[in-house]
């Protein structure tokens, strides 16, 4: 009797599990609709097909080969109801075009110091709400790179990359004078020692040691404004903008180091020993660089400051305030920076990854011919400066300060003169700047 009860059970259960089976076959792709009568069933609506649009503040931001891994491809994948447009900048179809054309495009991608640009266009929008709505973990990134893009507390965007601050040098001419290679952790009278052994001429070729980006960049390193925000005038006056311009002097003046083309130097011409520069990564990936020999080491640093490079800048991905697809924008921008795809990037695209993951940073490069064997640990050596709030007005510093560096370096003026000259042309155009508003 007992068992005779257990194999009634046994039976009734199989069949409930084939029901079951059965049921949930014919459920694929529906849902039940509560108010319709009990056994009747509709198909569910796939999402609406939407096209969004999405330009660069510049190609180098994401490449179209990188747009097509990074966002194109694991659209098709995640949401394949989502397309989405390159619109390449150039002529005509610059951010500002677009804006006066009434024709901004859904998806922006900027850096650190087009975000006034941006802002004074009026296409931001405060993305808060919409992270709320996709529950997007920001949990997943640095914090410190959340806080250095913040504006008063609001984010108008999510970091997507990291260009990162090292030295580039090339084996060959180290190689050919058989100088030391550079070391991380070096101070910038190491690099100065360096740039004077490495700065000479052969066989009729003037050979360099050392150069940075631009006239302004080690003002970075040590997280000088250019302007004060408050007064709305230039801030450079000062003795730590004045120990920046004579230590660019000292490396501009080293016989035979004259100041060239950084890139120029180091990428076609091959006379440049030393770069410190961002993540060139991207940009040696190309063919033509193939045959250049290169490696990296952490970016030289202030003795009081040891190990701090250069603010680092952030890459940012957002949608604009114009957008018809705010949501659907929302979940791109949420692809691109999730762990996943940001793995891809730092595999494939050799972009440092804002996400804390400490695979995304340990396979930066890894299936990058160029990359194998190089110190990418380098990248991470150095702690980034504290980030300055760029402004407007800092672009009338900056052309002040390239309009009278080179009589500075020149032995024309000294630092005091420098300093008083840069200050009078750049408030002169601020005025001009605020007038015109």
């Amino acid at each position: 009797m007992k068992r005779s009860r257990k194999f009634a059970a046994a039976v009734l259960a199989a069949q409930l599990t084939l029901a079951a089976g059965c049921s949930g076959d014919k459920a694929e792709g529906t849902v039940k609709d509560p108010e319709a009568p009990s056994g009747t069933e509709t198909q569910t609506k796939p999402p609406e097909p939407v096209k969004l649009r999405f330009q660069p503040v510049g190609v180098g931001y994401l490449y179209p080969d990188d747009f097509e891994l990074l966002i194109a491809e694991p659209l098709k994948r995640k949401h394949p109801h989502i397309t989405v447009e390159y619109v390449t900048p150039g002529q005509g179809t610059l951010i500002s075009d677009l804006v006066a054309s009434k024709q901004t495009p859904d998806l922006l991608i900027y850096g650190i110091g087009n975000y006034t640009q941006y802002r004074d266009l009026g296409i931001l929008t405060d993305i808060t709400p919409y992270i709320k709505e996709l529950n997007i973990d920001l949990s997943r990134f640095k914090p410190w790179v959340l806080e250095n893009i913040k504006v008063d507390g609001k984010l108008y965007s999510l970091p997507y990359a990291m260009n990162t601050n090292a030295i580039y040098y090339n084996l060959d001419l180290f190689d050919k004078f058989g100088v030391e290679y550079p070391k991380s952790g070096m101070y910038w009278e190491d690099i100065i020692e360096l740039t004077k052994r490495l700065s000479r001429q052969e066989d009729g070729v003037q050979y360099k040691g050392f150069m940075y980006l631009n006239t302004y960049w080690l003002g970075y390193q040590l997280s000088l404004p250019f302007t004060d925000p408050a007064k709305q005038k230039s801030a450079i006056n000062t003795d730590a903008w004045g120990r920046v311009f004579q230590l660019m002097k000292t490396i501009d003046t080293i016989p035979g180091n004259e100041r060239g083309s950084p890139v120029a130097d180091f990428y076609d011409k091959r006379i440049l020993a030393m770069v410190g520069a961002y993540n060139l990564v991207p940009t040696l990936k190309q063919e033509k660089y193939a045959t250049l020999r290169w490696d990296i080491a952490g970016y030289p640093s202030f003795k009081e400051r040891p190990n701090i490079a250069p603010p680092v800048d952030i890459h940012q991905f957002t949608i604009s305030n114009s957008t018809k697809y705010p949501k659907e924008a929302m979940m791109v921008v949420d692809l691109l920076t999730s762990e996943e795809v940001q793995l891809i990037s730092a595999r494939r695209t050799g972009r440092a990854s804002p996400l804390l993951s400490k695979q995304v940073e340990q396979e930066l490069g890894a299936e990058m011919e160029l990359i194998k064997g190089k110190n990418v640990t380098a990248f991470f050596e150095t702690q980034p400066a504290p980030n300055i709030m760029f402004a407007n007005e800092d672009i009338a510093v900056q052309r002040s300060i390239d309009k009278f560096y080179k009589e500075y370096s020149s032995g024309s003026l000294d630092v005091n003169e420098l300093l008083r000259k840069i200050e009078e042309d750049a408030n002169q155009e601020i005025t001009l700047l605020q007038q015109n508003k």
